[in-house]
């Protein structure tokens, strides 16, 4: 459905530490801020579950997530249960860093509350083009950050 890359000057590891933390991810997204993961699972594993929050101006809301893919330093994949959307991350060897992109693609059909909050235009108009630029702004500082080691 969509998908965003950048080249980091960082290797795979850092790069993998960063985007599998979803409980800091809120210092990179400008729409997710942070979560946490929902025992037992305390860390990236296939079929952990974690739990999400966001906020778009005065809303706020939480997302029940599961990992599907989880290969350590390449990709790290799940899917969000009330908007049946699968977000990933992909890192690939680039020189002497890598390219990461972020990617999102429907799974299904989101629940019809989901999808009426998305036509009221509260969580912001041209939902699809917003969530692009957020992820080019996550990446953004998932690079910043990356590479200041």
């Amino acid at each position: 459905m969509d998908e965003v890359s950048i080249p980091i000057a960082a290797g795979p590891g850092r790069v993998w530490r960063l985007i599998t933390d979803v409980t800091g991810m809120g210092r990179f997204s400008p729409e997710c801020t942070g979560g946490r993961w929902v025992a037992p699972a305390s860390g990236p594993a296939v079929g952990a579950r974690f739990r999400g929050s966001n906020r778009r101006g005065l809303i706020f809301w939480t997302t029940d997530c599961t990992v599907v893919r989880c290969e350590e330093e390449k990709v790290f994949a799940f899917d969000v249960a009330q908007s049946k959307v699968r977000w990933g991350y992909r890192i690939e060897p680039d020189g002497a860093g890598v390219v990461l992109t972020e990617w999102r693609e429907h799974v299904g059909r989101a629940n019809l509350l989901i999808r009426a909050v998305d036509a009221s235009g509260l969580v912001g108009f041209r939902r699809e083009r917003l969530m692009v630029e957020g992820m080019r702004e996550t990446l953004a500082r998932i690079k910043e950050v990356a590479e200041r080691g």
